[in-house]
Order: C-alpha cells, then structure tokens, then sequence
C-alpha cells in the first residue's frame, strides 16, 4: 500500500486551474523531487496534501485512508489523524520567535501527543544531534543563522515521527553557503529511508538524492522518471526547455561569479 496517493486531484484560485487532475503515488522510503518553474503548482499541491488548501475535486488518501474522496471530505477527526502522520519544512523557517529551540521542538508533541516533558526532552536531544545543533537547545530562532533556522525546522518536523515529510523549497530562502548544510541533512534523511515529497529548484539535489523525479508546468505534471530519466533523456519537449533554461542560469551565475 502506497504512503499516500492523489488521484485527479484539482484546485482554483480566482477561477485560474492552480492543479489539474494531478496523480501521484508515493511508495514507503521514497524520495520524490517536484520540479518546474514558479507558478506550476508544486507548493499547492504540498499544501493540498497535507490539508492546508482544499482540493476542489479528486481524492487524496493515506495509508488508503480518505483525506477526501471525489472532492468531498471526510470529518475533521480523521483529517486531523491523517494530517498527524505528515510534517512540513516551509519555505520561511516558522520558528516561534519567543521561545528557544528545545520548546520550539517540543511544543507540538506536547499538545497534540500529550507525551511528557522528560521523554520530549530525549527526543529533541537525538534530533538536534541528528541535525548538528545539539549546543543550540537553548538559543533562540534571532540568534540563529537561515540555515541553522531551517535545521530546527526540520527536527520539529520530525518531533511528530511522521510517516511523510513534505519539503516545500527548503532552501529558497537561505544564502547559497547556508544551502548545504540544510541539503545535508535531507540527504541523510533520504538515505535512512525516510518518505519524502521535495519540491525543490537545487537540481543537483534532485540527480543525487531523489528516487524519482516529478516535473509539473502549469498545473499538470508534464513528465515523471528516474533522475536519469528526467535530466539525461527528458521525453517532453516543456521539460527539456525547462532545464537547458536551469542550465543557462546556472552558466550565467557562474560567470557573475567570476
């Protein structure tokens, strides 16, 4: 049974098809880059995933439990249960301003899980182990770096052991030195077997990491392969277009650069 799956999923802002009928299945220990330009649909369709947009049509289950089915949802109980099993790493780091890192961390668990401080402590402790900030338990998100926010963001996220992590341009916001550090730790995440749906503009990230790549243009997703498939012998002619337009940048940056 897949982890979760669309089917003909659509969405409408202002009569405008943001998604139209989009499919996709996700498969445990998968790691899925979303790619395309700005505007094509891929951070809606992470928020319809997770149920912080309404889809206007389709279905969306997990663990083959509804989200909502043929465009009608199901109650809130089971959307909330669903919703559980997923954790979200936005574009903008999220972090509660007023608190330090350890209650950032633990906030969620605690209210929702009801687990205890002692036990929530252990477990943001091999978090941030995991994402190498374990001397910034106590710092608070103004005296961290962008990146070092974006870590924090990411063991929140996995406060909640979720069964799927969706990434939504995880480093968009971040200085390209910072962006390494914060693609590490994904990598080591793919590489434990963690589920994972990343919409992403680092190319790189999506040959080495991904196990399967997704382009989407203007709602649809336009082509779907191995990242050999998609960046060695793209089939679609919008795909191939779209990546000797990353290639170009990539050139014109580099010679900036110089």
């Amino acid at each position: 049974m897949s982890v979760i799956e669309a089917i003909k999923l659509k969405k409408s802002f202002d009569r405008q098809e943001v998604l139209q009928d989009i499919s996709i299945r996700i498969e445990q220990g998968e790691v899925v880059a979303v790619i395309g330009s700005s505007g094509s649909g891929k951070s809606t369709l992470l928020r319809c995933l997770i149920d912080l947009e309404k889809a206007d049509g389709g279905s969306i289950y997990m663990d083959g439990v509804p989200l909502v089915e043929d465009g009608v949802y199901r109650g809130k109980k089971q959307a909330r249960e669903i919703t559980e099993k997923m954790g979200m790493v936005f574009q903008q780091f999220n972090l509660f301003p007023n608190m330090n890192v350890l209650d950032n961390l633990m906030l969620a668990p605690r209210l929702v899980k009801k687990e205890s401080k002692d036990e929530l402590r252990d477990r943001a402790g091999r978090l941030l182990a995991k994402v190498g900030l374990s001397h910034k338990e106590d710092a608070y998100p103004s005296l961290l770096s962008g990146g070092e926010q974006q870590r924090v963001a990411i063991a929140r996220a996995l406060m909640m052991e979720p069964e799927l992590l969706l990434f939504d341009e995880p480093t968009s916001s971040l200085d390209p030195e910072l962006t390494g550090e914060v693609l590490q730790v994904i990598r080591q995440l793919a590489r434990e077997r963690m589920t994972m749906i990343v919409v992403t503009h680092e190319m790189g990230f999506a040959k080495e990491a991904a196990s399967r790549v997704i382009f989407m243009d203007q709602g649809r997703i336009e082509e779907e392969g191995t990242p050999e498939d998609i960046f060695t012998k793209p089939q679609k002619e919008r795909t191939k277009l779209f990546l000797n337009s990353i290639l170009k940048q990539g050139e014109t940056e580099a010679r900036t650069d110089e």
